[in-house]
């Protein structure tokens, strides 16, 4: 990397500017047209400030050109102002990382990933930095073909965490890897991306160095996460956080969203779905009177404790699927021998396992794992919830899910796999 010189001794002074710009940009609380009527203010100041200043040498033209080019590129628009001095910047003086850094994000704002994407490489190649990393990563995972799609998630995580390694202390950092590992989740469904989005977050708040405890959008993203977990309360105290940081949030929409899904569907639950009499008993009539598994005991919902049941299993009938905004996780409402109605949700699966299994189906949950969701506003309205992580765990009629119900068609779908004997015993393939 080169050592660029600076115009002359009032760098200090622009770099102060340009923080203050940078703030600028994060006061959610203004309208936007006063944020840009400042922010433009600001960046005639630093221009002309610039401007003033001595610039004999190309290394002097080159930061100045930069610095002017990083000031129009605080706007949250693209414009051909910062694209022009940061293209200038690079011409002169091709080792300036930052330059790079700001062009490769006006290509993105200008929504030219495959040039920003050339711009963050070239930084990378004048030296290994935190910035580049994780604005690579950010176009690895939305740029390129969908038959790459999984492979560039990888890579996107890998970039985070090259940037973490460079500063562990650095928010911003964990918090792109918190987004990639939330956009993997729409791939794998997997639980465990769910793990990765959370432990990232928590880390981007707390970290001492550009900490993101002040940015709306962690608050926001991390309630999605929650309610993808169906950890609905922790979700709506999120996004109330995310809206008092931006009222544009439309965190509240989320909110009576939450509200009206737990509602609805603590009454379906309470109320047997509507269900009565005879055609209440013909769907509990399809669930095996006995059945085994190997080293597993058979329970009702009643004999649940909350958390995971090892060396257990439930067995019930399908009586619904479950509607809701988004299409993870998958969920049914399910009906024991004791008539005993609860939710099953189901992760690392695809949308269309609800066409799959169908009204009357019989569904055995190995090792379930109860919690009970609720709200505060509506605590009278309560729901029980078997959570399964992984769908190895899940039978329908005594057969393994099939392999294209899978998020990851890697996984080995054979290892739940049960079927019902003229003795009504079910048996375990393993």
């Amino acid at each position: 990397m080169s050592t660029v010189e600076a115009p002359d001794g009032n760098a200090e002074a622009i770099g102060k500017m340009l923080e203050k710009l940078d703030k600028l940009n994060k006061q959610y609380s203004l309208s936007h047209k006063e944020k840009i009527r400042r922010m433009n203010k600001l960046i005639s100041q630093i221009c002309k400030k610039v401007d003033a200043m001595d610039q004999k040498t190309a290394a002097q033209k080159a930061m100045s050109a930069c610095w002017k080019g990083r000031a129009y590129g605080s706007l949250p628009e693209h414009t051909a102002e910062a694209e022009e001095h940061l293209t200038k910047a690079i011409k002169l003086e091709p080792g300036l990382v930052e330059a790079w850094n700001c062009l490769g994000t006006e290509y993105w704002k200008k929504k030219d990933l495959k040039a920003a994407g050339d711009c963050f490489r070239g930084a990378i190649e004048q030296q290994e930095n935190k910035v580049s990393l994780r604005k690579l990563s950010m176009v690895i995972r939305n740029f390129g073909e969908e038959d790459t799609k999984r492979s560039r998630l990888a890579e996107s995580i890998k970039l985070a965490k090259r940037a973490i390694a460079l500063d562990v202390k650095d928010g911003e950092s964990w918090y792109i890897l918190g987004n990639a590992y939330m956009m993997t989740f729409f791939t794998t469904f997997a639980t465990s991306d769910l793990e990765g989005c959370l432990k990232a977050y928590e880390a981007a708040e707390k970290s001492t160095v550009d900490s993101a405890n002040k940015k709306p959008d962690l608050y926001y993203n991390r309630a999605n996460v929650y309610k993808y977990y169906e950890n609905f309360q922790e979700a709506i105290d999120g996004y109330k956080k995310a809206i008092a940081l931006d009222p544009q949030l439309p965190g509240q929409d989320q909110i009576d969203n939450i509200n009206r899904f737990v509602t609805k569907l603590a009454k379906l639950v309470a109320t047997r779905n509507g269900i009565k009499g005879k055609k209440l008993a013909k769907l509990a009539s399809v669930i095996p009177e006995n059945c085994q598994i190997k080293n597993s005991k058979r329970v009702e919902l009643d004999e649940l404790e909350n958390g995971e049941n090892k060396d257990t299993f439930l067995v019930g009938v399908t009586v619904s699927p479950v509607t809701r905004p988004e299409s993870v996780p998958v969920s049914f409402i399910v009906m024991d021998k004791k008539n005993n109605m609860f939710v099953v949700s189901i992760y690392d699966v695809v949308s269309s396992l609800r066409e799959y299994i169908k009204i009357g189906d019989v569904i055995y949950v190995n090792r379930p794992n109860l919690s009970r969701k609720s709200v505060n506003e509506f605590k009278e309205r309560v729901y029980p919830c078997v959570t399964v992580s992984n769908p190895v765990n899940i039978s329908v009629n005594g057969n393994a899910l099939p392999k294209e119900a899978f998020a990851k068609p890697s996984v080995r779908v054979e290892t739940f796999s049960t079927a019902v004997t003229k003795e009504g015993k079910l048996t375990n393939s393993n």
